[in-house]
């Protein structure tokens, strides 16, 4: 039998029992080692899916997932490039005949084995579905740091050597977004958060971060202006969740000419904005959209990125609530950058 975590849609969950899938054909089964948490998981505990399609439930969540291919056919390892045994990232997006799915969101438990997220011992991996290789020698929690970045990677395309960059919100994604920023070429790269992200904020500069910035209080603008000698940010990758807020704050931090990208999933309309400040100002924006798993993994694989010092806390399967509790109600004391499950 595998255990998983069943999320219900209505702010509840369960574990149960399933029995171990056995691969379908073209596809294979995959023994999780760990799964990172995401805000979109809290989403999905409260019966919302960002996806247009919409989602199912009850359903297994969880889709940053690490483990090793448990069973596979030899026509489709040979299809795959892998063996049982090979440790793999999975990425969420999976192609199938009736259209695009995503691992850990809109697969109910009714459906074929119903292992079909990562918050479960074992994920049944279907025909369409794509692997790659990573690295035996870092464990298995610190690669999950895979999928944020797999994000992050294509919200970095503006940036240009030696850019100035400023990244709105120092969560997971931000972290990602750092260290994507710095593999482009960025050399000057300015976090800002708020008050109660001080324990990120100090965190972003181990990851990579020049400066933070304490937006609640300090002139946000004012300290960019400073940091630059007037020149003001090349790129602002708006990666906060929550207010719009940050998305006027992005414009008036960007110069001239800059680029904008908006990423983070906001509660509401937005409020205050100028549409003659695109034209005006000739600034671009950009949707923080897409993912490159391979890219990412590749990064990770090259050493270039310090997965240990983005790990943050770690626990174990039956610690499902301590870890969910930990993500959810996070206070200034009690903090943490990432959230990773481990399963085996």
């Amino acid at each position: 039998m595998s255990r998983a975590i069943v999320f219900s849609g209505d702010e509840t969950w369960e574990e149960r029992e399933f029995p171990e899938p056995d691969p379908p054909s073209g596809g294979a089964v995959l023994r999780v080692e760990s799964t990172g948490l995401c805000h979109s998981d809290v989403d999905h505990f409260r019966g919302n899916i960002h996806t247009s399609w919409g989602g199912a439930f009850p359903s297994v969540p969880g889709h940053e997932i690490v483990g090793r291919i448990d069973k596979i056919r030899p026509a489709t390892a040979a299809q795959w490039g892998v063996e049982e045994g090979d440790r793999v990232a999975v990425r969420e997006l999976v192609i199938t005949p009736d259209g695009n799915r995503i691992y850990g969101h809109d697969f109910s438990i009714h459906e074929g084995s119903g292992l079909y997220g990562g918050f479960g011992e074992h994920l049944e991996l279907l025909p369409g579905s794509k692997v790659y290789r990573m690295r035996d020698d870092r464990p298995a929690d610190e690669l999950t740091f895979f999928e944020p970045l797999s994000c992050a990677v294509t919200w970095v395309k503006p940036v240009r050597k030696d850019d100035t960059v400023v990244i709105e919100g120092p969560g997971h994604m931000g972290m990602a977004t750092i260290v994507a920023a710095h593999a482009a070429g960025a050399s000057t790269i300015i976090v800002t958060g708020t008050a109660r992200d001080r324990f990120r904020l100090d965190h972003a500069l181990r990851v990579g971060a020049d400066h933070t910035i304490d937006a609640e209080n300090e002139d946000a603008v004012e300290r960019v202006r400073e940091i630059t000698n007037g020149q003001m940010a090349d790129v602002v990758i708006d990666a906060a969740s929550g207010s719009s807020a940050t998305v006027n704050l992005a414009m008036d931090l960007v110069h001239k000419g800059g680029h904008v990208v908006l990423a983070g999933m906001k509660d509401g309309p937005l409020e205050g904005f100028h549409p003659d400040w695109i034209p005006t100002r000739r600034i671009t924006l950009h949707p923080g959209a897409g993912i490159d798993t391979e890219h990412a993994v590749e990064l990770i694989n090259a050493g270039m990125i310090p997965t240990a010092d983005l790990l943050g806390d770690t626990y174990p399967l039956d610690r499902f609530a301590d870890a969910f509790s930990h993500m959810t109600e996070r206070t200034p004391e009690h903090d943490s950058i990432r959230i990773a499950l481990t399963l085996c």
